[in-house]
Formats: structure tokens, sequence, C-alpha cells
């Protein structure tokens, strides 16, 4: 009967300072989740601190609590066994015939069953919440923000970061994981690098990637592109706007066109002798019989040997489409959008010149700059050109307001990170862009070399100011805008007058 008395008692091991602090820790750290998760549901991953807190922050302290549960009985019972507590050693004694004990295992396995679930849930949402975009571009703020802030107004804003920079399989996924641990580590001691480098040497080929949504079968002919340019000083024309066709590859994937680099009878490699891919001195040519010709051009490194593998690569999307879903756009770009959306009255003063001034000057902090560009525009206009800013007061305004805006979205000081930091290789004008490969110095041993002929990828089938535009469906002669007869830009490449302020 004393045997069976004092077996009714929870053992006495587990009334120990360690299994105290794992119950309380458990039981504080269950409800926090349990409401989290309950707030989590409702708010549909809105809140982008609130998934890090509830699946990856909390759940290892209640693992914790329920470690040291069991610890610290288990530490009692050697402190006894060594004579270190006053009392014998005993074994836990389980009989579930007794109430007491029955009780615990109820409660030991409706717990357990609640945390196998709470596991599993927490497991997949947490998953989720790393793959997610809240996750890439906002948690890290400071770091990420530039790159977050080009993406939200791209063509891409509805694709997730994951989707291009990971992509399906998992040995990619452990991989970004793992690269993952080193960013946040280099987060956390401030030690990442400003601006933040192109992942070039660690994103995945293209075709496994890009190419899930843009398949290379379904090439069309071409695509009609509108450029409006406007003067940044004084010209006999307000506007001059060209209208072309720009091959991008044949119907059905026949044909020539600028996709014909990658998948149409032939495979282009290449070699850089640089980190960002701009200075491209060697390139090799597979057509469709397998023959190979090789072209360099006369500053090569490569002129008498080939390249080491390592440094040799299988053009694909990304070597042209290099900033498809964080661009950060040009001050001139910027403000010519602007005018041509209305958002800027091109008929304010120099008002191209001042805001590409105003964008592209050097600033400490976004806030400074915002400041500095609303005060020296104002009080340009102010002073400078009093009489109109008398009559058109709120377009100047409107103007600055823009101009500030522009700013914001594509200029960040600290992470210094603007247009000239990232070169866009989509086009040429103020970026080698095509012209590393296409400059008419890249020649074989044959005497071949690789055309710099500007109709191969468009033609230019309206051009001029408005009222007196050229047009032939047969193509037009380039005419460089608002130029004032001096032809030496025929023999130059765009970038090399060209910087984008």
């Amino acid at each position: 009967m004393e045997n069976k008395t004092k077996g009714t008692q929870f053992s006495h091991l587990f009334y120990n300072r360690i299994t105290y602090l794992g119950v309380f820790l458990s039981l504080l750290v269950f409800i926090i989740e349990v409401f989290l998760f309950a707030l989590d549901f409702i708010a549909k991953g809105h809140n982008v601190y609130l998934g890090i807190f509830t699946y990856v922050l909390l759940p290892p302290f209640l693992i914790l609590g329920l470690i040291l549960i069991p610890f610290g009985a288990f530490r009692k019972r050697k402190r006894i066994s060594k004579g270190l507590v006053s009392s014998q050693p005993k074994s836990i004694y389980i009989d579930p015939t007794i109430p007491a004990h029955r009780n615990a295992i109820l409660i030991f396995a409706v717990g357990t069953s609640i945390l196998i679930i709470m596991t599993v849930i927490g497991s997949y949402k947490a998953f989720h919440y790393t793959e997610s975009v809240h996750f890439c571009g906002l948690l890290c703020h400071k770091v990420m923000h530039p790159q977050y802030t080009a993406y939200a107004q791209s063509s891409h804003a509805r694709v997730k970061c994951v989707d291009c920079h990971i992509g399906a399989g998992a040995d990619w996924y452990v991989r970004s994981k793992l690269s993952g641990l080193r960013q946040v580590y280099k987060t956390i001691s401030g030690t990442y690098p400003k601006p933040i480098p192109n992942p070039i040497q660690n994103l995945r080929p293209a075709a496994e990637t890009c190419e899930q949504c843009h398949w290379p079968e379904k090439f069309y002919g071409s695509i009609e592109l509108r450029k409006n340019y406007f003067p940044a000083a004084e010209s006999e024309y307000s506007r001059w706007d060209i209208r072309m066709l720009v091959h991008v590859g044949g119907e059905g994937g026949q044909g020539g066109g600028i996709h014909s680099h990658m998948y149409i009878n032939n495979q282009i490699y290449y070699a850089a002798e640089d980190e960002k891919r701009q200075k491209i001195t060697w390139i090799k040519s597979v057509d469709g019989q397998g023959k190979e010709t090789v072209y360099t051009s006369d500053d090569s490194l490569f002129k008498d040997k080939e390249p080491s593998p390592e440094l040799i690569r299988k053009m694909d999307c990304m070597d042209c489409h290099n900033r498809p879903a964080h661009r950060f756009q040009a001050p001139f770009r910027l403000v010519d959008n602007a005018i041509s959306t209305g958002e800027i009255d091109p008929k304010i003063p120099l008002i191209k010149e001042k805001a590409m001034e105003a964008l592209s000057a050097n600033y400490h902090s976004q806030n400074e700059a915002l400041e500095a560009i609303r005060k020296n525009l104002t009080n340009y206009y102010e002073k400078e050109q009093s009489e109109f800013y008398k009559e058109s007061k709120q377009a100047v305004e409107t103007a600055v307001n823009e101009i500030v805006a522009l700013y914001q979205n594509n200029f960040f000081p600290k992470m210094h990170t603007r247009w000239d930091v990232y070169p866009e290789n989509i086009g040429h004008l103020i970026s080698p862009g095509c012209f590393r490969c296409h400059d008419g110095s890249h020649k074989s041993s044959e005497g071949k070399t690789i055309s710099r002929d500007c109709n191969i990828c468009h033609t230019i089938i309206e051009q001029g100011p408005p009222g007196s535009v050229t047009k032939s469906t047969d193509g037009l002669e380039f005419r460089h805008p608002f130029n004032d007869g001096d032809d030496s830009w025929k023999e130059m490449n765009c970038s090399d007058c060209h910087t984008g302020n």
C-alpha cells in the first residue's frame, strides 16, 4: 500500500530548476506561437517581420524548452548518484493504471501531437517564407532596398526572386541556403559590399530559369520600339522621335534575328577580360555542322592562345538581358520618360538639363539628396527664371516633385547604387552592350569580321522632330538627334560620348 501511494506521485527527478525553466519556456513560446500562427493566417503574410518571428526565430526556443524538461531530470539523477544531492536516485516510474500517471500520459500525448502538427505546418510555412519576395527584399531592408525597389518597378515584379536566382531542384536550393548563411553573417557584421555585386558567377543557366517562361521555340520576327528624346540644351527641335523594328528572331525559331546568337543553327562561346564581362576579346562560333570559327580583337590577351576553360562561357539570355528585374535607369532616360508621359512639362526652360544635373550629382545620403534637389531646383527657377516661375509655379513644383521621386526610386547613395555602377547590355547607348562583340574589330584567322551593321538587329522606319518625321518601311539611315553637323559619331561607339547624365 505504501509503494502504491508513492507511485501516485510524479517522479521527484522532474522537480528541479532546469525542468521548471523548460516548462515555463515551452508554455510561453507555445502560447505566443499559437497567437502568431492565427495572426499570420489572418494577415495572409503581409507583415514581413511576422513570418521571421513565427517560423524562424521562435521555434528553436520551443524546442529548447522541451529539451530542458528531460535534461533537468537527467541532470538531477546524475547529481544524486554522485552524492551532490541528499536523495537516492530512482528510476522514472510510469503506471497507466494510476490516475496521475494516466493524466500525465494524456497531456504528453496531446501536447506532442499539437507540437508535431505545429512543426509540420511551421516547417512548410518557414520554407515558403524564406522563398518569398518579402524575405528576400524587405527583411534585409538596408542592404537589399535598391534591388527590391528596382524589382518592384520592373516587368518581372510578379515573378518571385527565387524563380530566377535559385530555380527548381534540391541542389540549387541547398546551395542557395548555404550562400544565404554567409550573406546573413555579412549583414549582421556589416561587412557586406557596397554596392552589392552582380551575381554573375552564381546564376544558374538561363535554360533552367528564364526559359521556363520565355520559350525559345516561340520566337517571333520583330517588335516595334518607340523612343522620344528631348534636348538637354537649346535646340531648334523640341523633341526627336525614333520608331524602329527590333528583329528579335524568326517565327517558329527559323531565320535570323538577335536570338540567333543562342538557338538558331549556331552556338556562341566567349571569354571576357574583366569581371563584369564588358571587355570581350575572344569569341567562338559553332555552326549547325559543328564548324568552329574563332574571333579575337587586336588587343586580346587570347590572341595566340585559347582561354582557360573556366574563363569560357556559353552565351545565353543573361549575357544581354543582364538587368531584367533590377534596372537603375540613367538620368537622361528617366527625364525623357517623365516628359513623354506628361509628368514633367517640356515647356519649362532647361528642365532636362537641370533635372539631369540634380539627379547625377553626388550626395552622402538619400535624405540629403531629396532636400538638395528640391531646394536647388526651386531656387534656380525662382531666381534665374523668375518670370516663368511666377506664371507657371505649379508646373515647376510638379516637375520638382517628379524629379525627387525619380531620384528616390533609382539612386541609393548609402549603398553606392546608381545606373553607372551596373552596366546594362541591352542596346548600346550608355554601355558597350552589343558593341562588346559587334564593334568591327573582332576578326577570325580567315579574315572574317563580326559585323557592326546596326540593321542586323533593328530597322529604323521613322525618325525626326514632330511634324517633320521621315518615314520608310524599307529602313532609314540613322540620323543623330539634335546633331550640329558633326559626323564623328559614325566612327565611335555610342557609349564613348553618352554616359547617361
